[in-house]
This record gives C-alpha cells, sequence and structure tokens, in this order.
C-alpha cells in the first residue's frame, strides 16, 4: 500500500507539487472582531449611604465583591504619618470578631474562599471572592473583619517591620530610588505624594491604626461593587444583612474630599533639570521622566489612554520599545504609563538602559513625546492600536474579579454606568486628530521631572548637554561633602 501512495504521488504533475511561496515578512491580517457584550451595571444605595453595583455574569457560579473606602486612602494618612493606610488594611486581616488572625484565615480557607484588604493613594479595599453558594459566609467574615477588626498589637509591629524592610530592599534598587524621587517632584507637597518611610513608620502606633479605621472605614460614600453569578435583589439583601445598620463609629471630623491636584504644576516650566542619584559601579541607568497628567474622571481620558498607549503602553509595538529596544538595543524595555486617580493623576515614563547610552536614551525618549505632537498618527498604526487596546479590554472582562474591579472603579470615580458597554464603540470612534489633540494638550515635554539613578562619574557629563544636572545622594539629598584633608 504504501509502495503504491508513493508511485501516485511521483505521477503527480510538476506543477501540482510546486508550494505557493509563504511571505513571512507580511503581517497576517487581522481578523474581524467578534460580539461582544457586557451585561449592564445595575445600581442602587443602602440607606446607610452605602452604594450597590452589580455586573451579573453567569457563565460560572462565582462572585466577586470589592467594598471601597474612598476616605481610607494614603491620600488620607494623617501629617508625619505616611503608610498608617495601608498598615491598617493589613492589620484588618489579622483577626475580626471573636476570631484571631489564624482563625480567621482557616475560616476564610474552609469556604474556599479569599478575603483581603488593601489600600491605594484613593481608597482602603476589601476584596471578597466566593463560590455562589458560600458568598453569604464569606461577606459575613468580611464584615467582621470591616466593622470589628481586631487589629492587634503584636501583628502590628509585625507588619510595621515588614515594611521597613521592603524599604530598605528599596534603597537596593536604583529604579526604586528613582521612582521614589520621581513622585516626590511631580507629586509634591500634594496627598498623592504621601509615601511611607522609616520616620513616618517608625512614628505610627497600634492606637493610631485603631483611630483611623473608626475616623475612615465607614458605610457613607464606601462602594459594595459585584460581579458574578447573582441578581441585584440577591446582592442587595446580602449588602442590607452584613452592612444595612452598620453605621460607623461617631465622630467630629469630617470625611473631606482629597483636594483636586491641578495637570499644571507651576513650579516645572522653569526649564529642565536632571535629578541624578550617584549609584557608583551601576550597570545601568535607571531613567523615570513623568509631570501630572488627567483624573479619572477627565473628558479627555480616552484619547489620553489611546495616545499612551502607542507612545508606550502597546505590548512589543510602542513607540518607545521599538526604539529603546529594538532599533537601539539600549535596553530591555521601555514603557510609558497613565496613573489616573480620583483627584488628578500622573504620567510616566521608565527604562533601564546600559550606562554609556543613558544621554542617548533620554534625547530618544524625548524625541518620541515630541513626535506624538508634531505628527499625526499613520492610519495603519493607529488601526492596530485601537484593534490591540480593545481586544485587551475584552480579555480583561474575563474573570469577575477584574469586573467587580472596574466596577468598583466607575462608582468611586462617578463615571457614567455603561462606561465599560460603549468602551470599544468609544475607542474605534477616536481618530488620529483626537490622539494629536491629546498629545498637545496633556503631553508637557518641556514641563517633565528627569530623575535618573546611575553612575553620575559616567553619566553626569553627557546627560549635562541635555539638561542641567543636580547630583543626589540616594537619600535624595545633596551628597555630604568629603572630609578635608588632613
Amino acid at each position: 500500500m504504501k509502495a503504491l501512495l508513493l508511485a501516485a504521488l511521483l505521477a503527480l504533475p510538476a506543477a501540482a507539487q510546486v508550494a505557493v511561496p509563504l511571505d513571512r515578512t507580511a503581517p497576517v491580517a487581522p481578523a474581524a472582531p467578534r460580539p461582544f457584550q457586557l451585561p449592564p451595571l445595575s445600581e442602587s444605595n443602602l440607606p446607610n449611604g452605602m452604594k450597590v453595583a452589580l455586573i451579573e455574569v453567569h457563565r460560572v457560579a462565582l462572585v466577586s465583591v470589592r467594598l471601597v473606602f474612598p476616605f481610607a486612602g494614603s491620600a488620607n494618612d494623617p501629617s508625619g504619618k505616611a503608610g498608617l493606610a495601608g498598615l491598617t488594611a493589613s492589620l484588618m486581616t489579622e483577626g475580626a470578631g471573636a476570631l484571631d488572625g489564624r482563625a480567621f484565615a482557616e475560616a476564610v480557607d474552609d469556604l474556599g474562599a479569599s478575603v483581603s484588604a488593601s489600600a491605594d493613594k484613593d481608597a482602603l479595599v476589601v476584596t471578597v471572592f466566593a463560590a455562589k453558594e458560600n458568598l453569604d459566609a464569606a461577606l459575613a467574615l468580611a464584615a467582621s473583619m470591616v466593622r470589628t477588626p481586631a487589629l492587634p498589637e503584636a501583628d502590628f509591629e509585625r507588619n510595621r517591620a515588614e515594611r521597613l524592610a521592603g524599604l530598605e530592599a528599596e534603597k537596593g534598587s536604583p529604579g526604586g530610588q528613582a521612582e521614589r524621587r520621581l513622585q516626590t517632584l511631580v507629586l509634591g507637597g500634594h496627598p498623592y505624594g504621601t509615601r511611607a518611610d522609616e520616620t513616618s513608620l517608625t512614628a505610627l502606633s497600634p492606637a493610631d491604626a485603631r483611630t483611623f479605621h473608626a475616623l475612615r472605614v465607614r458605610p457613607e460614600g464606601a462602594v459594595f461593587a459585584a460581579a458574578g453569578d447573582i441578581d441585584m435583589a440577591g446582592l442587595t439583601a446580602l449588602a442590607q444583612k452584613h452592612f444595612g445598620t452598620w453605621t460607623g463609629a461617631p465622630t467630629l471630623v469630617p470625611l473631606a474630599e482629597t483636594p483636586r491636584l491641578a495637570e499644571r504644576d507651576p513650579s516645572s516650566t522653569g526649564g529642565l533639570v536632571i535629578d541624578l542619584i550617584d549609584v557608583p559601579g551601576a550597570q545601568q541607568s535607571a531613567l523615570r521622566l513623568g509631570h501630572r497628567s488627567v483624573s479619572r474622571d477627565d473628558s479627555d481620558y480616552l484619547a489620553v489612554s489611546l495616545m499612551n498607549f502607542i507612545l508606550g503602553r502597546a505590548p512589543i509595538t510602542n513607540r518607545l520599545e521599538h526604539n529603546i529596544r529594538e532599533v537601539h538595543s539600549w535596553a530591555y524595555g521601555a514603557s510609558s504609563g497613565v496613573d489616573a486617580w480620583r483627584r488628578g493623576g500622573m504620567f510616566s515614563v521608565e527604562t533601564d538602559v546600559q550606562t554609556d547610552a543613558t544621554a542617548d536614551a533620554l534625547r530618544e525618549v524625548l524625541k518620541e513625546m515630541s513626535r506624538m505632537q508634531t505628527e499625526l498618527v499613520p492610519d495603519a498604526e493607529l488601526a492596530s492600536a485601537k484593534r490591540l487596546l480593545a481586544g485587551l479590554f475584552v480579555m480583561r472582562q474575563q474573570k469577575v474579579q477584574d469586573i467587580a474591579a472596574q466596577a468598583a472603579g466607575i462608582e468611586l470615580n462617578g463615571l457614567s454606568p455603561d462606561t465599560l458597554q460603549t468602551y470599544r464603540d468609544r475607542v474605534a470612534a477616536l481618530t488620529a486628530a483626537d490622539v494629536q489633540a491629546a498629545a498637545l494638550k496633556h503631553l508637557r515635554p518641556a514641563e517633565l521631572r528627569i530623575v535618573v539613578a546611575g553612575d553620575a562619574k559616567l553619566v553626569k557629563g553627557p546627560l549635562s548637554a541635555v539638561a542641567p544636572v543636580r547630583v543626589l545622594g540616594a537619600d535624595g539629598n545633596p551628597p555630604a561633602p568629603a572630609p578635608a584633608a588632613r
């Protein structure tokens, strides 16, 4: 049989045996977008001021809930006590009600669930993830953690020690040093610029955590957002059961909004200056650049997102990555980002480049930012970026945890309930002119704060040809003068 098959193949005309040449240099044409529609966001309110929001997802019998407390983020840390919000959030998982930390963790594990807490700039966030059948029990544990946390002193000391160790590790990272310095320069004295250090963490006490929790983890203005296999009536009933009677501790302290962070920083208009953190012997230079940007509720947010995606966020294909890595081979990667918070935002660029290319890499970053303002994005590049951005959005809708996080963000930032449902259409409608307008309005190369962490002996001279250089120690201050020779 094999011999017959071979003979048949050899008998085929020569033309039939010639394969059509494959052009491996031509990109594969993208497929047409598949239909995708996220269910609508439903909203209600509890009598105590807590907002309830839900996106129903019935693919699997799972539910994710995010409890967001907008007056308890790191921007609300008291003066001189930076790090208190994050430390308080960690302590809330160390036991609640009649359960100590071990018993609380075992109770959560017995449900096959997860209950955690963390704090970002805008809020303290409690996250619950459970099978539908165990959601009631998991929320009971979360409610005890929110309403009657133990906040034990022994665990306070352990959590503080862990944070101090993290700060010590950051000192050994040029990138970490540069990022901390950049945030200080860009955000200044605004509450968003507050970051824990050894002094502030050492000053904290267990009593501080108890006071912060009592005053700021409260139902008014809080968000109870969920996604998963439950309907609005069922979710509202659970929210009412576990949080409806909660009023929070009496307080005379008003829960004031974090002040707006002005997008334009008057102190950044005096020309470029490079802060050079001296890291003797460093094999690379950590470049960090940034300035203030839009808040999440800004009407230009989506256009700014697409502009940033093209500049430095799109995986592999973004302009900074292509320039710094692919064309010049100076670094493993380069990226930009827009952190859009509730009351302001920050644009930043980061890359770690070989030492002898430090100044040239900085020039290329500035050039790419300028190109976004002076040139329209070509049609093919724009279309590719919009497809990729829309595709990544769909990928973020695959897990109920991610959908719940997005629903919570909508409520926290006061966005339209149809923000997610209209996202792809709004991206598709953006034009090259919209992207350029966003760059002209919201990219400000002349107002950048620039931080480089590297070997000053090798990079100060080349950097001085780009802008004036101010040499600093690892602590962000000018290095101490060398002792006088005897």
